[in-house]
């Protein structure tokens, strides 16, 4: 079994505190980075509440880099950003 990539996202946050963000997680895993960056834009499209999709590299023993992260500017156009997490940051179990 190969990597995957997996898109989460999440909505603007209402407040400083606020940590309850994420609006979804993507079931149908994409094979390519492109096809991730791709569905995560169709998102936005379709979901007005969506702030922000980070993308993730997931490896066969279910552990998720972040890669690249999509949010909206103050004009209402969509950005592009790399994540540089070095490691694996988490688990899935």
């Amino acid at each position: 079994m190969s990597e995957k990539y997996s898109v989460e996202g999440h909505k603007s946050r209402t407040a400083i505190d606020d940590d309850n963000t994420e609006l979804f997680l993507l079931t149908d895993v994409s094979r390519t980075l492109e096809e991730a960056v791709a569905k995560a834009r169709e998102c936005f499209g379709k979901d007005g509440q969506l702030g922000l999709a980070v993308i993730y590299k997931e490896n066969p023993q279910g552990d998720r880099q972040g890669l690249k992260f999509i949010f909206k500017d103050s004009e209402g156009k969509l950005e592009e950003a790399d994540l540089y997490w070095g490691n694996w940051e988490c688990r899935e179990s």
